[in-house]
């Protein structure tokens, strides 16, 4: 059973290390995107500096990564699901924190909504809609990304998941609201970029 762990654990990880944004942004835009906008290796973050294009590709590996990473381990282990839902909790957090970056990554939430497609496409739909429709509504995407973090430990209670696995959803939602620190204080300030001026400057 520690050996079976470990292969899931390594597994999700290693899919969360696959850094679409950072990988595009020194490819194609020859610089680290981390070092614009937001400083963050997402998707938002690489629409706002390259364009939607890039953000719809970075978005769709970073969910088909996470959805991955739970089915390979479905896959593997079909007689236990605790193991694909932690592959999933660890392609998170690989994209938070990529060895290679020097453990600084994105923010996760594309992810999270891959990992719970592959958990259950009903599921991957919930946390479709808790991403898009309150990030929609408010008009910063941050506010989704609370949302789907916040459900997180919620589902994973309800699902009946190991103890252990609801304390690692509360410890992943802190560190959402903590990673949007600055993003919290742009919009007190009136200062964060909103979802319409985004796609109007695209359009524009």
């Amino acid at each position: 059973m520690i050996m079976q762990t470990t292969i899931a654990i390594i597994i999700g990880y290693a899919f969360g290390c696959i850094q679409t944004a950072y990988i595009l942004s020194k490819t194609v835009g020859k610089t680290d995107i981390r070092e614009h906008g937001s400083g963050n290796a997402g998707a938002s973050n690489i629409t706002t500096i390259m364009g939607v294009k890039y953000g719809f590709i970075v978005g769709l590996v970073d969910v088909l990564k996470g959805m991955f990473a739970v089915l390979v381990v479905k896959w593997l282990y079909p007689g236990n699901p605790n193991l694909a839902y932690l592959a999933g909790i660890m392609a998170i957090i690989g994209h938070i924190f990529p060895f290679y970056m020097k453990f600084r990554g994105g923010k996760g939430v594309a992810a999270l909504v891959g990992m719970m497609i592959g958990v259950n496409w009903k599921l991957g739909l919930l946390f479709f809609l808790l991403v898009a429709v309150p990030a929609l509504l408010a008009d910063y995407i941050v506010i989704g990304s609370f949302t789907s973090f916040i459900a997180l430990p919620i589902i994973t209670y309800l699902l009946d998941y190991p103890t252990l696995f609801t304390v690692i959803g509360v410890g992943l939602s802190i560190l959402c609201f903590y990673l949007h620190r600055a993003n919290i204080q742009r919009i007190i300030n009136k200062e964060e970029l909103k979802i319409s001026a985004v796609l109007k400057k695209k359009r524009d």
